[in-house]
């Protein structure tokens, strides 16, 4: 499989609409499947500001590069620790699972602060570079030398993956499977370009919200027409 600055913007392009209408079928239903609905567009951001790493590697346009990739790892050492255990915490039903997102939520927000606001504050705490066919990102962190690398690689998708996987909603558990399946895949096959391969593989995954947004909005009009008979 070959990534490039075509294939990144192509998925941006791909995701945008997908995002658009998931939003638009989203709009009856309660307010925590909006929310989640709002994830394919963001992730066709996301892909496209990679799109622009690419063609900030390739023009040798160092400020560019920066820029587009501080953009990306927004969304990759960031965003994502919060979004996804808050989209789990809208739409679960019992309190108990809500306490846990909640928490893994707030645990998001900390260790991506920490992640990435050196980066912004530190040029050279970032650096990006070409690995085989993917951008590999190399961040350096606040917590090197003081917490074992390893520790954090788990922490990281268990933030993300844990309440995709405990979410009463069956097509969210569904999700948590694709988006654990990815990672390992990615682990075991694109390794040196880890960031930037699994939020590929997640912004391909998340078309399936879409899916999960018309089923859920068509089951909410079958229910309506029986209550309206």
């Amino acid at each position: 499989m070959c990534f490039s600055a075509t294939a990144s913007i192509s998925l941006g392009l791909v995701l945008v609409p997908v995002g658009i209408y998931s939003i638009k079928r989203a709009a009856t239903l309660p307010s925590g499947f909006r929310v989640l609905a709002l994830t394919p567009l963001l992730f066709g951001l996301q892909q496209t500001l990679e799109g622009f790493v690419w063609l900030g590697l390739a023009s040798g346009d160092a400020l560019a590069t920066r820029f587009a990739a501080l953009g990306f790892n927004f969304f990759s050492l960031f965003f994502w620790l919060v979004w996804i255990p808050l989209c789990c915490y809208s739409i679960e039903p019992s309190a108990l699972k809500r306490k846990l997102f909640s928490l893994l939520s707030i645990l998001g927000l900390a260790h991506g602060l920490s992640m990435y606001v050196p980066l912004l504050l530190y040029k050279d705490w970032l650096t990006v570079d070409i690995v085989g066919h993917s951008i590999h990102y190399s961040a350096r962190l606040l917590h090197d030398g003081y917490v074992p690398i390893i520790f954090l690689q788990i922490l990281y998708p268990l933030i993300i993956i844990v309440p995709l996987l405990l979410n009463s909603n069956a097509h969210v558990k569904i999700l948590g499977l694709i988006t654990l399946s990815s990672l390992l895949l990615t682990r075991l096959y694109f390794n040196d370009a880890l960031i930037s391969v699994w939020c590929y593989f997640a912004a391909v995954s998340s078309i399936y919200i879409l899916f999960m947004i018309i089923q859920t909005s068509k089951r909410a009009e079958k229910s309506a027409i029986g209550i309206t008979i």
